[in-house]
């Protein structure tokens, strides 16, 4: 069997239905998310063969595949192996099992909000537990000696506690883009040559990043790395910012096509940063933005795409841009294109100080007037975005939490005077702070030990608008079968209800001001 298996816990192996942004149901509490209902929206996408062979798997596991294969190991040395048949991989002659994770102790921005601050578990940690004890108690029944290596975006949290990485029997930790060197990293591994952490502080040439060879969740293909603003919370800002040829991603496009993804997902940093080279007012590359678009949508078998994350300046900066991007996406009053944009706060001092960049070529002084008109053109053209907040910036403020309110205040009044109410269409995220990048020295926010009225507020408001959202929009979202369409519309009813019930009980109690969130009096 193989010397090397691939693998991810069963939160990364499910499209939890296609449901917008439904891949972070993983990051609820399982104190109040039934298990029946979590499995039911989070099914596991069916192996490829009977004996379990992954038919898709997440994007940057299919990176560490290609790489190895175009670096000396066969196919019959890599397999990537669904996580319910894992059993079937591992035998006596394998060698290593890699396991892609991305939150596996619930310390992520999403996760740290829901959880409060970790006072109940996430299902990511829940189910990437398991899973670990499930490879260890392979490894101890049937006495393998193969060697467990973990990495992925969540590599930082195993680190972080390592202590406890240790007790799940992880043997080696890979942190950074592994691309250009993981097949020297399990070398060494397999030669018990490696040491326990392994930070990669290189990047890879986009000549020495691979193309897939097996389909991505979603059919999600990567346009660029990096990004260039240079946000001190952000991680990917501190990677040098690299564009796929547009050549390299439709062949990845054609891969996930073969196996049957129809739809692409575009996943960088910032689409409209695609091959900048105004990299001093960030002013979009139009032509370079439109021609990847145009190309895509020209693949023959792909039915359409969607960008994953951006920023909003571009948008006010050239919103003629969206326009034509929508004619070449095809959008309209019955397909909207979702985008993730990172909105963050309400504050311009918070903008200037940690994030200056991110408002250019406007100033940090115009932020909630180009949040407002950003917000105006996207629904415009039927541009859907769902916006991140972040609660707990170093250095905020009441001030600036209540500059947030208003900003949210903002959004729901003025944007449907200029669009119409029944074409208005966003969501805003409330996501904990969480000391990455620049910010990794800074402290954690609690946010159960560090809620004010201000950051409630901006919770409270938040959450709002998102389960005020998803009852007007999830159910013609949602690309599922009839009935499985109610019964999730059942499930989000129910659920919104107790959200928001839950948000206003433990406001009451703790005597803040809820029509105050409201009307920011």
């Amino acid at each position: 069997m193989a010397k090397i298996v691939l693998t991810a816990d069963t939160t990364l192996m499910s499209r939890y239905r296609n449901i917008p942004l439904g891949d972070f149901l993983g990051c609820v509490p399982a104190n109040f998310v039934p298990r029946r209902i979590f499995d039911f929206i989070c099914p596991l996408e069916p192996p490829l063969t009977s004996n379990g062979i992954a038919r898709t798997a997440p994007y940057g596991l299919r990176k560490i595949e290609a790489a190895l294969l175009m670096n000396d190991y066969s196919r019959k040395d890599v397999v990537i192996a669904h996580p319910n048949y894992i059993h079937n991989f591992i035998k006596d002659d394998t060698e290593i099992v890699g396991h892609y994770t991305m939150d596996p102790y619930g310390l992520g921005p999403v996760s740290m909000m829901f959880t409060i601050g970790r006072r109940y578990k996430s299902y990511d940690e829940i189910e990437f537990r398991k899973f670990m004890t499930k490879l260890n108690i392979i490894k101890r029944r049937k006495g393998l000696k193969f060697k467990i290596v973990a990495g992925g975006p969540g590599a930082w949290q195993l680190e972080y506690m390592i202590d406890e990485s240790r007790r799940l029997g992880i043997n080696h930790i890979v942190i950074g883009e592994a691309d250009h060197v993981i097949h020297e990293i399990f070398e060494d591994v397999r030669h018990n040559d490696a040491p326990e952490v392994m930070k990669i502080t290189t990047y890879p040439s986009v000549e020495q990043i691979p193309t897939i060879v097996g389909a991505s969740i979603k059919g999600l293909v990567e346009v660029m790395r990096g990004c260039g603003r240079g946000c001190k919370f952000c991680l990917p800002n501190m990677r040098i910012a690299r564009y796929i040829p547009v050549e390299k991603i439709v062949k990845e496009i054609k891969v996930n096509i073969v196996y049957g993804e129809r739809e692409a997902w575009l996943h960088s940093d910032d689409i409209f940063l695609y091959k900048l080279e105004d990299k001093r007012n960030f002013i979009p590359n139009k032509e370079a933005v439109l021609d990847l678009f145009r190309t895509i949508m020209s693949v023959r078998g792909l039915k359409g795409c969607h960008p994953t994350h951006s920023s909003i300046a571009p948008v006010v900066a050239d919103p003629e841009m969206v326009k034509e991007l929508s004619h070449i996406l095809k959008a309209g009053p019955r397909r909207w294109i979702g985008i993730q944009p990172g909105l963050e706060t309400g504050s311009g001092e918070l903008i200037k100080k940690h994030m200056p960049n991110k408002v250019r070529p406007f100033s940090p002084d115009e932020w909630q007037d180009v949040a407002v008109k950003a917000t105006i053109v996207f629904n415009k053209y039927y541009w859907f975005p769902a916006y991140t907040l972040i609660i707990g910036l170093p250095g905020e403020t009441e001030d600036d939490c209540w500059d947030t309110v208003r900003l949210l205040d903002r959004l729901e009044k003025e944007v449907p005077r200029v669009v119409g109410k029944s074409k208005t269409h966003f969501i805003t995220a409330p996501l904990s702070f969480v000391p990455l990048a620049a910010l990794k020295k800074e402290k954690t926010l609690d946010i159960g030990e560090e809620m004010n009225e201000a950051r409630f507020c901006v919770i409270y408001r938040a959450w709002r608008i998102i389960v005020r959202e998803i009852y007007r929009s999830l159910h013609w979202l949602v690309d599922q079968p009839l009935h499985i369409k109610l019964m999730i519309d059942a499930i989000v009813m129910i659920g919104g209800k107790l959200i928001l019930s839950r948000i206003e009980k433990y406001g009451k109690k703790r005597g803040y001001r809820i029509e105050k969130c409201l009307y920011c009096k």
